[in-house]
């Protein structure tokens, strides 16, 4: 009977340190796998531009797919200049942040105006909502539709 049973535990012994064994290595690092998304190009001033040559350094994952996705029409909807006098004193690029900001945030179910003043004023703190409604508006109605989504 003790021969059974120091077996038994024997065997319970190299299970569990088998089983621990595998935990141990199957928490260990593996080779990452990369969620980067292509750097698209989009002609801007005639040339073809993509998301961190407009903007000066290697885009977020959010602001790089926006850019993708929207980015075709961004040079003539800034352009237009219909985003008013903030958007004037700012400069291209900074309108174009914020218009793809606008249309990331307007793309997600639930989200609001509410969620895109806050991500709005990271880069631009003095701005007001009248300053930055001009931005929602127009981008949710002429560069990124909501109907298109």
């Amino acid at each position: 009977m003790k021969a059974i049973l120091a077996t038994a535990a024997s065997i319970l012994l190299v299970v569990a340190l088998a089983v621990a064994i595998l935990l141990l290595l199957s928490g260990s690092p593996r080779e990452r796998t990369s969620h980067e998304l292509a750097d698209t190009e989009h002609t801007i001033g005639g040339q073809p531009t993509t998301c961190t040559e407009l903007f000066g350094e290697t885009c977020s994952f959010a602001l790089q797919s926006d850019y993708n996705q929207w980015g075709q029409n961004l040079e003539s909807f800034v352009n237009a200049g219909t985003l008013g006098p903030f958007a004037r004193s700012i400069g291209f690029v900074a309108e174009a942040k914020l218009s793809l900001q606008a249309c990331e945030v307007s793309a997600t179910a639930g989200r609001t105006i509410l969620d895109f003043y806050p991500l709005a004023g990271i880069d631009h703190p003095a701005a007001t909502t009248t300053d930055l409604f001009p931005f929602w508006n127009e981008s949710r109605q002429f560069l990124c539709p909501v109907d298109s989504f």
